[in-house]
């Protein structure tokens, strides 16, 4: 389901505490990448 919304979504907001990134949502940027869309963070990665 998370990567049809990415499908609909503009950018993703990675909401990246302490610099932590899960396998699910590194699997997901790395989806959202693939189609060309935007990857914010909320902290430098």
């Amino acid at each position: 389901m998370h990567k049809r919304k990415i499908d609909m979504a503009d950018y993703i907001y990675v909401i990246n505490v302490g610099g932590y990134i899960g396998e699910s949502t590194k699997s997901e940027i790395d989806y959202a990448e693939l189609h060309d869309k935007t990857v914010k963070y909320l902290e430098p990665i």
